[in-house]
């Protein structure tokens, strides 16, 4: 599978991510609407995460990368952005991940994939 969008680098310190990636989403949100995007996260450091922002639906024409990700091994769970803190902790409690796809909506849902 390839996951093609718009790359940046994220500081993980102090977990400003979510604040920094949050202001990335909105920012694409404007543009293609929240409800066809997903990010992609990987690559991560002991300071920082690459995140890519792409479409659900068609494709980002000034997209700058594309990630080749595995077609099998990932694994889904679904709930609702408040208790995102809560889905992640259950996510990684079982170990480092190697990419994770985040999908949100205008109705406070969100979907993670993953795959370590």
């Amino acid at each position: 599978m390839e996951f093609k969008g718009i790359s940046k680098t994220f500081s993980t310190v102090g977990e400003k991510q979510y604040e920094t990636i949050g202001r990335f989403w909105d920012e694409m949100s404007k543009i293609y609407g929240r409800q066809n995007l997903r990010g992609l996260g990987y690559n991560w450091t002991e300071d920082s995460i690459e995140y890519v922002i792409g479409l659900i639906e068609g494709e980002i024409e000034e997209f700058n990368i594309t990630v080749s990700l595995p077609d099998h091994g990932w694994e889904c769970i679904s709930g609702r952005t408040e208790e995102l803190a809560e889905i992640y902790g259950s996510i990684y409690k079982d170990g480092p991940l190697k990419y994770e796809i985040e999908m949100f909506d205008d109705d406070g849902n969100c979907k993670i994939m993953f795959c370590r």
